[in-house]
C-alpha cells in the first residue's frame, strides 16, 4: 500500500478540482473530508470518541467505535461526508470491519494509528493502491500529518485572495446562510468574512514558508493549472509519483462531479481560464484595493504576481472588452 496524497488549502480554493483529477490517475482512490483533525470549532474524530466511545484501551471500546463508524448515521463528531461511504462499495464487506479492528487492537490506539488503518484498509479493500483525502485538515496541522504518514505527499492548493474573498462571500454552504438567517447584518457579515480571508491568506503565506523545502510538500496555484493546464498536471503527476495522461486535460470525462461556481452557479467541467478571474466582475473597488494591500507580500510568498500571471492575458485575448470595462 502506498503512502497517501493529501490535498490541504483554504476553503473555496479549487479542492474538489484538484481532488478530481488526481483521482482520475490509475489506481488512486477518492476519498472525502474525514475529520481525522479540525478546526478547533468543529466536532471531529476526537470528539466523537470523547463523547460517543470512551477509553480506546478497552476492547468493547473500540468495537463500539467501529459499530459507530459503519452504521451511517453520522452520530456527532463524524458528520463528514467520509463517514456516509458514499460510493464506497467496500463498506459493505463484513471482513473489512474485522480487519480494522484487528489492526487498531494490535495498534497503539492512538488517532493516528486509527486514521491510517482506516484509510489504508478502506483503499485496499476498494482495489486500490493509493488514497487521496480531499481537505483533510487546515494548513497548520501538516506536521501531524507528516507524523502520521512520513512518506505521504502533500498538495497544498491556493488561489488569488480576491477571488477567494469573492468566492467565500457568496459562499452558498457558508456566507449565504448566516445573511439569509440575519438580513440586517449582510454587510458587516461580508465584510467580516473578506478580512477573515485576509488573515488566513497572509497565515497559510507563513506556513507554506516554512514547509516549502521538504520534500514530500508542495504548493500548487489554481490560476497555474487553468492557465497552462498540462504543464500544471505534468508537474502534479511527477510530484505525486504518477504517469500523466491526456485524459487529465478533459476534466469533464471524470466521474465525480465539480460543485458549481458561486458566482455563476453553473458548474464548469473543462478548463476555463475565465473561472479564474471572474471574480474581478463582482469585487467591490475598495475590497479589491484592501485585499491587494495587506496580501501583497503573502502573495510573493507564495510565488503569485497577480500582475504578470498568464491567466489574466489570456482572459484579456478571450474578452477584451470585459478586461477594459473591468480593469
Amino acid at each position: 500500500m502506498n503512502d497517501p496524497i493529501f490535498i490541504v488549502g483554504l476553503h473555496r480554493t479549487g479542492s474538489t478540482l484538484w481532488h478530481n483529477l488526481v483521482a482520475m490517475c490509475p489506481g488512486v482512490m477518492r476519498l472525502t473530508e474525514t475529520r481525522f483533525l479540525s478546526p478547533a470549532r468543529q466536532r471531529d474524530f476526537t470528539y466523537f470518541l470523547k463523547t460517543q466511545v470512551g477509553d480506546l484501551s478497552n476492547d468493547e471500546n473500540v468495537e463500539r467505535m467501529l459499530n459507530l463508524c459503519f452504521s451511517k448515521r453520522n452520530p456527532p463528531g463524524l458528520e463528514g461526508a467520509f463517514w456516509r461511504f458514499e460510493n464506497i462499495e467496500a463498506v459493505g464487506n463484513p471482513e473489512l470491519k474485522r480487519e480494522i479492528s484487528r489492526r487498531v487492537k494490535e495498534s497503539d490506539r492512538t488517532l493516528g494509528a486509527i486514521a491510517r488503518i482506516f484509510i489504508e484498509e478502506i483503499t485496499r479493500f476498494s482495489g486500490c493502491e493509493r488514497a487521496c483525502v480531499k481537505f483533510p485538515v487546515d494548513v497548520g496541522h501538516i506536521p501531524e500529518l507528516l507524523q502520521w504518514f512520513p512518506e505521504c505527499k502533500i498538495i497544498h492548493i491556493t488561489r488569488d485572495p480576491r477571488a477567494v474573498a469573492m468566492s467565500k462571500t457568496n459562499d452558498p454552504s457558508g456566507t449565504a446562510i448566516r445573511v439569509l438567517q440575519h438580513p440586517r447584518l449582510a454587510w458587516l457579515i461580508r465584510k467580516l468574512t473578506v478580512w477573515l480571508v485576509i488573515a488566513q491568506y497572509r497565515r497559510t503565506a507563513q506556513l507554506h514558508g516554512r514547509f516549502r523545502h521538504l520534500g514530500n510538500y508542495r504548493l500548487f496555484r489554481y490560476e497555474d493549472l487553468l492557465a497552462q493546464p498540462e504543464k500544471t498536471l505534468r508537474d502534479l503527476c511527477k510530484f505525486v509519483d504518477v504517469e500523466f495522461t491526456t485524459d487529465l486535460l478533459h476534466p469533464e470525462a471524470g466521474i465525480h462531479l465539480h460543485q458549481a461556481s458561486s458566482l455563476t452557479g453553473k458548474q464548469k467541467k473543462p478548463f476555463d481560464p475565465s473561472a479564474a478571474v471572474r471574480w474581478r466582475n463582482v469585487i467591490p473597488a475598495v475590497d479589491k484595493w484592501l485585499i491587494t494591500a495587506l496580501t501583497k507580500r503573502a502573495m510573493k510568498i507564495m510565488e503569485y504576481d497577480p500582475d504578470t500571471h498568464p491567466i489574466f492575458r489570456l482572459d484579456r485575448r478571450s474578452s477584451p472588452s470585459l478586461c477594459t470595462k473591468v480593469a
